[in-house]
């Protein structure tokens, strides 16, 4: 009779197996961004995943591998990007920020009360002026206050466009680091207006111990990781866990990974 239940026993354990090893495989996730870079959140021209990847990327990296999720990454321009995602092709892409017809085809984080969720947000990007900490500049909310001249811009930044249109003089620089240059060695360069992940690496050195930050940001913006309808009808519990571990360590991985990308070039 013992050895009868005991083989009872053994044979459940054994029908119990594939289930326990199905449940604890990863929940497989393809989530889409551009073919052109921004640094430093997504590094690398075309279709390739390059290492390192982005910062973006080293934040959902981060996330997932807490969730147990595997994510697979498929680069396109963005336009290919917006029509997979509104149909289902994908189950999420990044960086957005937030626009009314965009929540339509896609799910941002939002509150209980149903407004967008800034604090699940999977960067923000904050210009800010630097400047000598003699010179008398600084930027109150509205205006630039205090010393004339150029103000120099890293090329291809959104803040060139907003400077001019305040009747700024803008130099572009093709880096942060060259830019930070320009306003030490001065040459009627009066103020630098750049991302702060992409100037603070570069301020604990000796030659930029003088340089200082505006009181208030020029212009901030939220992105997100958006997910597609399906996705979250699907697995709705996953998510809202992903959103919320990318809130819980968004600013730790963000900020012990902004010195993999600074270059002195």
């Amino acid at each position: 009779m013992i050895n009868r239940y005991k083989i009872y026993f053994w044979f459940f354990i054994i029908l119990m197996l594939p289930a326990t090893s199905q449940s604890s495989e990863p929940v497989e996730l393809t989530l889409s961004y551009q073919i052109n870079p921004s640094p430093p959140y997504q590094m690398g021209t075309g279709v390739t995943v390059v290492e390192p990847p982005g910062i973006a990327l080293d934040v959902i990296n981060a996330a997932a591998k807490e969730l147990n999720l595997l994510i697979v990454y498929k680069r396109y321009p963005n336009v290919r990007v917006l029509h997979l995602l509104e149909n289902n092709q994908i189950d999420g892409a990044f960086m957005f920020s937030y626009k009314a017809e965009r929540a339509k085809i896609a799910r941002y984080p939002l509150t209980p009360e149903g407004k967008l969720d800034s604090t699940k947000r999977l960067a923000s990007l904050s210009y800010w002026l630097y400047s000598l900490a003699q010179a008398k500049l600084d930027w109150d909310g509205t205006n630039l206050i205090g010393e004339k001249g150029f103000i120099v811009a890293e090329h291809g930044d959104s803040i060139v466009s907003d400077l001019k249109k305040i009747g700024q003089k803008v130099k572009q620089p093709d880096s942060a680091y060259k830019a930070l240059l320009m306003l030490t060695r001065r040459q009627q360069v009066v103020g630098a207006a750049l991302q702060d992940l992409k100037a603070t690496p570069y301020l604990d050195r000796p030659e930029f111990s003088g340089i200082r930050r505006s009181s208030v940001p020029l212009k901030t913006k939220d992105y997100f990781l958006v997910l597609s309808n399906r996705f979250v009808e699907k697995h709705p519990d996953i998510a809202e866990a992903l959103w919320q571990k990318i809130e819980e360590l968004r600013d730790e991985v963000s900020k012990e990974s902004m010195y993999r990308y600074t270059s002195f070039q």
